[in-house]
């Protein structure tokens, strides 16, 4: 069995692509007179929110930019975020099974902390790291390296679930198994070509997965 999960939390924990596109699509029209689709900015994603600002608008522009991001992100969120409840009834599930629990976002910190709070998510993990927080962003490994060894867990102990290549390069670089979270990912059409240990298409299939486990074994 794990004995720690490493969870992303976009596409994953929560459904934020609306919020994400409208931020960043707002931004890059206001400051860089530009449009840019889904697939551009997704194409985008891996470091914070602020160093994807940099590259869409400049640098120059970036600290306004960034307050707009943040002004937009905080008014909208609630309208256009919604957390996966089964995959909340999970982590409650390994957290009575006394599994420990991480979240590695590549969200900075004030982004995430909003969401967290929004939604009462930070009591179900044991350790937050957010992507201004790392040396390197995903898909380097080096967030889930400190996550291994802010726990002193072996990386065959722990599995990473996410739904993107970047997540599943992150775990892999860490010697970490990856768990490939299709329910709501921008990669679905790809799903094939992404290496993971395991696959699952709906939080219901996951969880099935997990109760088994954990009640087999525990």
């Amino acid at each position: 069995m794990f004995e720690l999960f490493i969870w992303d939390l976009d596409n994953t924990v929560i459904g934020s692509s609306r919020l994400l596109w409208g931020a960043f699509q707002w931004v890059a029209e206001r400051f860089a007179g530009r449009f840019m689709t889904p697939r551009d900015i997704v194409g985008l994603y891996g470091p914070p929110e602020d160093v994807v600002i940099e590259q869409i608008v400049g640098r120059e522009k970036k600290d306004e930019a960034l307050r707009a991001f943040y002004e937009f992100y905080e008014q909208e969120h609630d309208r256009l975020v919604t957390p996966f409840p089964e995959v909340l009834e999970i982590l409650e599930y390994l957290r009575r099974k006394g599994v420990r629990q991480a979240l590695f976002t590549s969200k900075g910190r004030k982004s995430a902390s909003i969401t967290l709070r929004r939604f009462n998510l930070e009591r179900l993990f044991d350790f937050v790291l957010c992507g201004d927080e790392v040396r390197q962003a995903k898909p380097h490994p080096d967030g889930v390296v400190r996550i291994l060894e802010h726990f002193g867990v072996p990386p065959q102990n722990a599995l990473y679930v996410g739904d993107s290549p970047l997540d599943a390069q992150a775990a892999h670089g860490a010697q970490v198994a990856f768990a490939l979270a299709l329910w709501d990912s921008f990669h679905r059409a790809e799903a094939e070509r992404i290496t993971a240990e395991y696959v699952f298409a709906t939080p219901r299939e996951m969880f099935l997965w997990v109760r088994k486990r954990y009640e087999e074994e525990g």
